[in-house]
């Protein structure tokens, strides 16, 4: 009986020993098979850019300013307003600056009417017209006629005129001919003294307009102006350049950026720039305007300015922004899909399919763009690679299923 039972257990032993057949391996292979979605590597056109962080400034910024001292009577406008140049901003009390230029103006007619004018000509004014130097002229005209006529009396033989008469009407008439220059000497002061109290009422005038603040002129059609800050309140005394106001044209900014000495035969004006702030997911699209054309010695670096459309008033001055400056255009990169690279301790990792088993290859990555990333070495571009390639290692039997997910 024990001898039949050895038997038997060899019998079993021997069965179990037996080779595996090859549909059986198949089977057991696919079961242990990990389903991966295929993906190659695509070659096509990159984009090079800088990147680059700095701050938004308005394109134009200004500080209004008091030109005139006085107290503040009225303001129109706060902080966050858009204006137009010319809008009135504050007006300060006009009484002071009224008065003045009344004064000078009775001033100015009380000058005139000793020139016997109405009112002050353009150009030069020929003196011998006005009354006082034509009144003394006709004196002096008039003194020469009786000492000619008094001369003749004196010629004849024997003399119709005394020596003292005849030496009198000399002597008017000499004092006629200095009575006509001091006339003229005194019109011209008299005129001097008229242009420089016309120059005081324009100055005057000037004044009572500056007490109306305004925003500025833009240096371009259809700018505006918004209101950053505003410093005074009705009431508030001022003197001549108070800040009352700060301003910015919002549309367009301007970010300024500094970029490393060696880049500078990359930037060109007019490049294309994409800017993205905190505040917003979107990008913005902006152009470079300006390259300074010298390196800061201690930094080593140079500024450019790109100039950034913003007609919705979405920026904001102030603001820190990162631009993506576009360089050149590569047009043959070979890049794959993000989703199928894996990263660990700063080792980037592709797995290639060969033979149906996973092959992990370390790549060198670059540039990240629109779920694609440049592969600089580790990849010639025939490969075969796993999309999503979670759970695999070197060795692992794949199978490849078109539209698969992997695990």
């Amino acid at each position: 009986m024990a001898r039949a039972f050895g038997g038997a257990l060899l019998v079993v032993a021997l069965a179990g020993c037996q080779p595996e057949s090859d549909a059986a391996a198949v089977e057991r292979t696919a079961r242990a098979s990990v389903d991966v979605a295929p993906a190659k590597p695509v070659r096509g056109p990159v984009q090079r850019s800088l990147r680059a962080t700095g701050t938004l400034f308005g394109e134009e910024s200004v500080t209004i300013a008091a030109k005139v001292p006085g107290r503040v009577a009225e303001v129109f406008h706060d902080v966050g307003d858009v204006l137009a140049p010319g809008t009135p901003l504050a007006q300060l009390e006009r009484v002071d600056f009224e008065l003045a230029l009344n004064e000078r103006r009775r001033a100015f007619e009380q000058s005139l009417a000793r020139l016997g004018l109405e009112e002050l000509p353009e150009g030069e004014i020929q003196v011998e017209t006005l009354p006082a130097v034509e009144r003394a002229r006709l004196q002096a005209e008039n003194g020469h006629a009786r000492y000619e006529r008094g001369r003749l009396l004196r010629e004849r033989v024997p003399p119709a005129m005394s020596e003292q008469d005849y030496l009198d009407l000399k002597t008017a008439w000499s004092v006629a001919q200095a009575d006509h220059r001091i006339a003229q000497l005194g019109a011209r002061a008299q005129l001097a003294e008229a242009r420089a109290q016309k120059a005081q009422i324009e100055s005057a005038q000037q004044r009572l307009l500056d007490a109306l603040h305004v925003v500025p002129g833009a240096q371009r059609a259809g700018a505006e102006y918004a209101v950053v800050q505003r410093r005074v309140s009705v009431g508030d005394l001022v003197t001549v350049g108070a800040p009352l106001f700060e301003l910015v044209d919002p549309d367009p900014l301007e970010l300024r950026v500094r970029l490393p000495e060696r880049h500078g035969g990359a930037i060109a004006i007019g490049q294309r720039v994409l800017v993205k702030v905190e505040s917003s997911a979107d990008a913005y699209e902006g152009r470079v305007a300006r390259i300074s054309p010298a390196v800061d010695v201690s930094t080593r670096t140079f500024e450019v300015e790109i100039a950034v459309p913003n007609p919705r008033r979405e920026l904001r001055p102030g603001a820190f922004a990162t631009a993506e400056i576009e360089t050149q255009l590569e047009p043959d990169v070979l890049q794959v899909e993000r989703e199928s690279v894996t990263t660990f301790a700063g080792v980037h990792k592709v797995f290639v399919i060969v033979d149906a088993l996973a092959q992990e290859r370390v790549v060198e990555l670059g540039r990240e763009r629109d779920g694609l990333v440049e592969v600089l070495r580790g990849l010639d571009g025939s490969e075969t690679i796993a999309r999503r390639p979670r759970g695999l290692v070197t060795g692992t039997p794949v199978r490849v299923v078109v539209g698969g997910g992997g695990p």
